[in-house]
């Protein structure tokens, strides 16, 4: 399913049972948001395998997330079993998938993959333009957004909602999985110097134009 990275597909496994206890113990996360924090987690170390190749700067997408993970897929890191590593269950960026449900497992052809998270089939947003050596605290992956970036719904019916705005899962730079509380409307805050600042703005260091949701 996953391929190319440090200890074969069994030591990503044990990797990825390890990370989703210290998750869990950290901040005592519960249900579908310790998975897909986990889930972050394994997306960000294909993301960092990749950048070995490319200068160690991260893939880019110019419009939508799924670019950017797409070349996963192009790189051989990952094939169609790992596709619904990009799914989260009962995310409402999924209706439009060719399944209803998320990512198939269909990623056609190579060399291009061409039916590799196709629009619906992914469900967590991207902030491109950033490389390893980006500061370690900013914000690279996590789920999806409304359709206002940085910011979720309390309506799991909608885009945002998957959480219920009570958290959002997310990775850094640096490769800490993490959560956050969210209000619906409201960003992720993070506090910097006694500071709560907007993780998703130019105070934080992200910058804003770079993020990209998912196409759905």
């Amino acid at each position: 399913i996953l391929r190319g990275t440090q200890g074969g597909v069994g030591g990503l496994q044990r990797r990825q049972r390890i990370m989703a206890g210290e998750i869990q113990t950290s901040r005592n996360i519960i249900g579908p948001e310790l998975r897909a924090a986990t889930k972050t987690r394994s997306i960000y170390s294909l993301l960092t395998t990749w950048a070995q190749d490319h200068d160690e700067e991260f893939p880019t997408a110019r419009q939508y997330s799924n670019e950017a993970f797409r070349e996963l897929f192009r790189a051989k890191l990952i094939d169609e079993g790992g596709e619904k590593l990009f799914t989260i269950p009962g995310d409402a960026w999924h209706k439009n998938s060719p399944s209803g449900r998320g990512a198939d497992g269909i990623i056609g052809p190579a060399p291009d993959f061409p039916l590799a998270l196709q629009r619906g089939e992914c469900a967590f947003y991207y902030v491109s333009g950033l490389g390893t050596a980006s500061p370690s605290y900013l914000p690279l992956m996590g789920n999806g957004f409304t359709e206002s970036l940085g910011v979720y719904s309390n309506n799991k019916s909608r885009k945002g909602g998957v959480f219920g705005g009570r958290r959002g899962a997310y990775v850094t730079v640096g490769g800490s999985a993490k959560t956050a509380d969210s209000g619906s409307g409201f960003p992720i805050m993070e506090k910097r110097g006694g500071k709560a600042i907007d993780i998703f703005s130019k105070e934080w260091g992200t910058n804003p134009d770079n993020i990209k949701n998912p196409e759905g």
